[in-house]
């Protein structure tokens, strides 16, 4: 094998490794950010209702939700699984943070 041969397999490998670490530490952030925002709306938090204003499907499943808390309307974001039966325009229960009113999951999420 010749050094420059070598100097390609080294370099692709770094490369390689380098991508696998990014993209860990993404991950990592994302579910650490999540944990914190379900932690805070655990630590106090009330129920209210919400209205579907979007449903996505293709590749991620979410819906978006419109609720209102102390008279401020909020458009927040939730998952869903595929088997939840939900539409646009159906009424939904959110859990929401009484401290960050922005911060909330919807009746279809598993730590509901």
């Amino acid at each position: 094998m010749t050094k420059e041969v070598q100097n390609e397999i080294l370099t692709f490998l770094l490369i390689l490794l380098v991508t696998v670490v990014i993209i860990t530490g993404i991950v990592y952030f994302i579910s650490a950010n999540d944990k914190k925002n379900l932690k805070t709306i655990n630590n106090s938090f009330n129920y209210t209702k919400g209205i579907v204003t979007n449903k996505n499907t293709y590749k991620a499943h979410y819906i978006k939700v419109r609720y209102i808390v102390n008279g401020k309307s909020y458009i927040e974001s939730d998952g869903i699984n595929t088997e939840d039966n939900v539409s646009e325009g159906d009424s939904v229960v959110v859990k929401y943070s009484t401290k960050k009113p922005e911060l909330m999951i919807t009746q279809f999420n598993d730590q509901f």
